[in-house]
């Protein structure tokens, strides 16, 4: 089931609650994140195995970026019930359904990653395992192609775009006009340099659209400008 969020927390989210790396992570490290009991939000990610606990989870960081996206996963995982909209289960804010480490698939690892299911953060939404219609994680516009990143990313997807209602980023919005006029811009180099607000050429944003049913839906995307 996803969560149809109002404006204000869309606006707090893009405030203040983005997803933040450690940076310190070596790729093929286990990383330990924190979660939002609430929205599944995954944040404050350090490198090792963490000492555990609610509102946790883990992941081994394929590309060392300290996050727990991995520039080479696919959105094609065969996976459970992982849902779409920050929505992950447990009222301790643990990965997947239910707890971190309990009888709910902790035993299993249905990814092969060496983290049980009900600890992994790809069972969180907008993991590497989620499979769910709408916005990817991520859409890494390439340099000198022709993009329009919001719609490029409903389309990789596989469905069509829906009404955009609005489009919010933190400072600095870079881009933001195209964005939110969906206007196609060829990708420069100073794209790919810029200081975005999540990473050196790599901007948040979060945006709302309205579904085929007319409920609102809200949800996150990044955008990695020259991603290799």
């Amino acid at each position: 089931m996803r969560i149809h969020r109002a404006l204000p927390a869309l606006l707090w989210f893009a405030a203040g609650a983005a997803c933040t790396g450690s940076k310190t992570s070596t790729a093929g490290q286990e990383i330990t994140c924190q979660v939002n009991p609430t929205t599944q939000e995954v944040f404050d990610c350090v490198a090792g195995s963490g000492s555990g606990g609610s509102n946790t989870c883990h992941d081994i960081d394929e590309d060392g970026d300290g996050d727990p996206h991995d520039a080479d996963a696919s959105d094609d995982h065969a996976s459970g019930d992982i849902d779409g909209d920050h929505d992950g289960g447990g009222d301790d804010g643990s990965a997947s359904g239910g707890g971190g480490g309990g009888d709910d698939g902790s035993a299993s690892d249905s990814d092969g990653d060496g983290i049980p299911d009900g600890q992994d953060c790809d069972n969180l939404h907008d993991g590497d395992n989620d499979t769910s219609d709408g916005l990817p994680y991520d859409i890494e516009p390439q340099l000198g192609a022709t993009t329009t990143p919001i719609v490029d990313a409903f389309m990789a997807r596989g469905g069509t775009v829906p009404t955009i209602i609005g489009i919010t980023m933190a400072d600095p919005t870079w881009r933001f006009a195209e964005l939110q006029a969906s206007t196609p811009f060829v990708v420069a180099q100073s794209d790919c340099d810029h200081i975005g607000n999540r990473d050196v050429g790599r901007d948040r944003v979060f945006v709302t659209w309205q579904t085929s049913s007319g409920l609102m839906q809200t949800d996150h995307l990044d955008i990695r400008y020259c991603k290799d």
